[in-house]
């Protein structure tokens, strides 16, 4: 998967993935055009294939979108992460949470796109997005316990809160970044600021 600098998602693997190209295909039209005003059949023409094949996968345009969501979104790739590539330092685990984060909310900026724009317009929209954040809080709240039990980060009375805190610097920084233009706010570098708000949180935590 490459992306160009407007975020629009090209598909270069899997290329006689039917169910990848209609969802990539979903994703860039719904974005650039907004989810009333794409028909399926326009989906369908986009993917070269036809809407019946459309409706053999998905069924329904909302079927399709919140199947694309679950397919870019990030809950996949940070699970995998918590679970394989954690080495228990809290520093050098964070920088690689949030490095991967910010890559992958980067690769898939037209997901958020959609969420923003259509997130009132679109019934169960918000559940569908939102279903992913509290996954990642609650790897995170996970990941932290365990470093609490292994005696590597002192005990804080608001875990959750702190959680929450790193993760709306992450999300901010994104945003800022990528939808209003926050190079005009600051030019400090992307691993600048990873790096200051891991620390921040590193001199929280440790013991």
């Amino acid at each position: 998967m490459l992306v160009n600098n407007s975020g629009v998602l090209t598909l270069v693997v899997d290329t006689k993935d039917t169910s990848d190209r209609l969802l990539f295909a979903a994703i860039n039209l719904i974005a650039k055009k907004g989810y009333h005003a794409v028909s399926t059949k326009e989906i369908a023409k986009e993917a070269s294939v036809s809407e019946m094949t459309l409706f053999r996968h998905f069924g329904t345009k909302k079927a399709m979108l919140e199947a694309a969501i679950d397919r870019f979104y990030y809950t996949t790739s940070m699970k995998e992460l918590f679970e394989n590539k954690v080495v228990w330092d809290l520093e050098k685990d964070l920088l690689m949470v949030s490095k991967v984060y910010l890559s992958i909310m980067k690769k898939n900026q037209n997901v958020i796109r959609i969420a923003i724009k259509e997130g009132n317009s679109v019934e169960g929209l918000y559940e569908q997005i939102n279903k992913h954040p509290r996954q990642l809080k609650k790897l995170l709240l996970d990941y932290f316990s365990n470093m609490q039990q292994q005696g590597k980060i002192k005990k804080v009375e608001n875990l959750e809160g702190l959680t929450m805190s790193y993760l709306y610097m992450l999300y901010g920084q994104f945003i800022s970044r990528n939808f209003v233009e926050g190079q005009h706010i600051t030019y400090i570098t992307e691993e600048e600021f990873i790096r200051t708000s891991v620390l921040l949180l590193v001199n929280v935590l440790k013991t």
